[in-house]
């Protein structure tokens, strides 16, 4: 497995004066606390083939909970944290097939994601700087992602402002069949990645170019 940075093993507070203070303006932004007693810290660039929380798991051997990379931080795979644990926060660059976030906290700077970004539910939160991903899909998340170019879905409610696609009509008219719960009238995402990893349309002929949104 290519790692670059060796991991070390912080309380909250070492990580966050290690960082000037970076982490705690991040997760504590809202005046909670965190609730992180132990980080493992990656001081300078890693890089992890596969899935990234499986990777990771290999090389802690254990439960993580907050997850801090200084430098750039690229994934021969998906990124994929939908539970409340572990959290993310990456100070360089970050490179993957995806990043995916439910429950728990995501912060990364700029970054580039080959397939797309996708915000799960009304808990935990995904921020970003600026990043090239063709789709960007929000499901009634706390999702703050500057993506200059992609396309974006809501995929929650027919809430179509400043997006390019929401529940309905707009989905079930642009999208591929196959990509589509027929009944919800919204994306099948899992149905939808499958395809894009295979190189697969997921959008009829014709359907709108992106460009409505970029943040």
């Amino acid at each position: 497995m290519p790692v670059s940075a060796v991991p070390a093993s912080l309380c909250y507070a070492d990580a966050d004066a290690r960082l000037g203070g970076a982490l705690s303006a991040v997760f504590e932004g809202a005046g909670a606390s965190p609730g992180y007693d132990e980080v493992l810290f990656f001081d300078g660039d890693l890089t992890l083939d596969g899935d990234f929380l499986d990777a990771i798991k290999e090389l802690h051997g254990g439960d993580v909970e907050l997850i801090v990379v200084t430098g750039d931080l690229t994934v021969n795979g998906p990124i994929a944290l939908y539970e409340d644990r572990p959290g993310l926060y990456v100070g360089g660059h970050t490179k993957a097939e995806t990043l995916e976030g439910g429950e728990g906290e995501i912060y990364i700077h700029d970054g580039a994601f080959t397939h797309l970004v996708y915000g799960w539910y009304n808990h935990g939160s995904l921020r970003t700087g600026i990043v090239d991903t063709p789709w960007v899909i929000d499901y009634d998340h706390a999702l703050d992602v500057c993506a200059p170019g992609g396309r974006w879905v809501n995929n929650y409610d027919d809430d179509d402002d400043d997006v390019d696609f929401a529940v309905g009509d707009s989905i079930v008219e642009a999208f591929v069949p196959e990509v589509v719960d027929a009944e919800d009238r919204c994306l099948n995402v899992d149905e939808f990645l499958d395809r894009l990893r295979a190189g697969l349309p997921v959008l009829r002929p014709g359907a709108p170019a992106a460009g409505r949104v970029g943040e």
